[in-house]
């Protein structure tokens, strides 16, 4: 059955630059259902890895070194606190943006290729003002946040000391020699509201915001090697904030890694399919648990959410043996009917209908769909093909 499974029309392959043609119509489905659930205040935006060590992809497969999963397909995706994804853009390169079918504006094209992703992900959001983004260093800079406050999206971000232009802070060299103590912070405010920090921990980080300040100061525990003890280390909002509020897409992915769908295939994209399997059970799992604290209930866990909703997509009301009554029989127009399902279901064992006699009773678990008996299907003897291929 996964042999049969496409996505596409391939005869429509030749003059795309979509890399991602194979599979783009299950991602464009998920992207458009994914987009429509409400969204919590605070959405993060980062890199998700498919894992795929194969060949046959070429170079759509990319390497990230501090990544769980090393080798495989790379997606950009904004999410909710909770876990849920409501938007991936699959990376391919240079038409990235152009294969994901969402159009640049002429203020989008002026920004970094990596902003513009964000400004991408962000475009979706509904409504965006009442929102406040977070990201990590790989995609903030100081045209993207200014972008974005024009767009009354509020953001915040750690950022490289090249993309944040020339803001008066401390230098780096000078926050990190020893005499600086952790939790010394230097920041500066521009004109037009941006927040530039810088803020000594183990490393130092440098941040932009337009969604928190400095005040109300807290603290947070350090280990010091010197004291071998935990220690108090002062530390702004906007840092405590950003903490809290930027691993979204890092629930996601836990929760992906804890029961992942199988899919062993020479085709590079039914790795990507079972991605979208296993990304769609999270999000609909992170639904049923805002359900469940709405209600005050404690709802299942997300193995046996999983488990039930493969039960109910695979129950099948078997009729149950009862002795010395005829066994179940379906009518000749179900049973050579070929244009319905007739799968093989793995059920309970019980009597093969088709080779079963008195005297010379043989069991399978394998089970039909549709006409709802048991028939065998194994190497040495094939009734289920047999059972429904009618007598000429």
């Amino acid at each position: 059955m996964r042999r049969l499974v496409h996505f596409n029309d391939n005869t429509q392959i030749p003059g795309t630059v979509d890399r991602f043609f194979k599979i783009r119509p299950l991602f464009s489905f998920l992207n458009t259902v994914f987009r429509k659930e409400p969204q919590t205040p605070k959405q993060s935006v980062d890199e998700v890895m498919v894992a795929y060590k194969g060949k046959t992809a070429g170079n759509l497969r990319q390497y990230i070194k501090n990544k769980p999963d090393k080798w495989g397909f790379k997606l950009f995706a904004r999410a909710s606190e909770d876990g849920f994804i409501h938007d991936m853009v699959l990376y391919q390169g240079k038409t990235t943006l152009e294969a994901h079918g969402v159009p640049l504006m002429p203020e989008q094209k002026t920004l970094g290729a990596t902003s513009q992703i964000v400004s991408v992900l962000v475009s979706t959001m509904s409504p965006s003002t009442t929102t406040a983004i977070f990201a990590d260093n790989f995609f903030t800079s100081l045209e993207l946040v200014r972008y974005l406050k024009d767009k009354n999206c509020r953001y915040t971000g750690t950022a490289r000391d090249n993309r944040i232009g020339k803001p008066p802070l401390k230098s780096i060299k000078e926050m990190e020699k020893k005499a600086v103590p952790r939790g010394t912070y230097s920041y500066v405010t521009s004109d037009d509201g941006i927040l530039a920090l810088r803020w000594k921990d183990n490393k130092t980080v440098t941040l932009l915001s337009t969604d928190m300040g400095v005040e109300p100061m807290s603290s947070v525990h350090r280990y010091c090697s010197e004291t071998k003890q935990k220690e108090e280390v002062s530390c702004p909002a906007v840092i405590k904030s950003y903490n809290s509020s930027m691993g979204g897409i890092d629930k996601s992915d836990m929760l992906v890694h804890l029961y992942r769908s199988p899919m062993k295939s020479k085709r590079w994209y039914m790795r990507l399919f079972a991605y979208a399997i296993d990304v769609s059970l999270t999000n609909a799992w992170v639904i049923y648990k805002r359900d469940c604290k709405a209600l005050g209930v404690d709802g299942l866990s997300l193995k046996n959410f999983r488990i039930q909703v493969f039960s109910l997509s695979t129950s099948v009301d078997v009729p149950k043996p009862v002795r010395g009554h005829r066994s179940h029989t379906p009518d000749d127009f179900v049973r050579f009917d070929l244009s319905l399902f007739h799968a093989p279901l793995y059920t309970t064992r019980q009597t093969c209908k088709h080779c079963s006699r008195k005297g010379h009773i043989l069991r399978s678990n394998i089970l039909c769909r549709v006409c709802k008996v048991h028939l065998c299907l194994n190497a040495d003897r094939n009734c289920f093909i047999t059972y429904h291929e009618a007598v000429a």
